[in-house]
């Protein structure tokens, strides 16, 4: 609030400010109160009133039948995954399977684990080139449909 020694920053300052000589019970009566809040919206009970659309129904060619994308790699990489878990857990539930394994991993030569090396990447590149076939026909199938789709206005 400003005082005639030290005035607002804001312009005009003084000429909003009340005279200090006034009395309180005459600025209570006097005072300017807001308007009282009034709530504007229907009840929740009653249904929204329908407004007419702004936007033309879509036509048949004008909706994309295509749908969300289909990760293929997800869905092979997980079920890999799922099975090397499902046969970790059934050879680690039984001591004689965990036994036969350990005797196993022990047994064997560095060429024979060399070879069994090989042999697990070469079945990863195997799954990833199964997973990129199913990408590479799924977008040859997109752009077949895009294709034969008629031209959308």
């Amino acid at each position: 609030m400003s005082t005639s020694e030290i005035p607002d920053a804001a312009p005009g300052a003084e000429a909003r400010t009340q005279p200090a000589h006034t009395d309180p019970a005459d600025t209570a009566a006097t005072a300017v109160l807001p308007p009282p809040y009034v709530d504007t919206r229907p009840p929740a009970w009653e249904a929204p009133v329908a407004t007419a659309p702004t936007a033309a129904a879509p036509t048949a060619a004008s909706v994309d039948l295509t749908g969300p994308r289909i990760r293929w790699a997800g869905i092979v990489w997980g079920l890999v995954l799922a099975a090397i878990a499902a046969a970790a857990l059934w050879i680690l539930l039984d001591p004689a399977r965990q036994a036969v394994l350990t005797s196993w991993l022990v047994g064997l030569n560095p060429a024979t684990a060399i070879a069994i090396a090989v042999l697990l990447l070469g079945m990863f590149a195997l799954i990833t080139g199964i997973v990129g076939i199913a990408r590479r026909a799924q977008r040859g199938l997109e752009r077949r449909r895009a294709a034969s789709a008629p031209a959308r206005t």
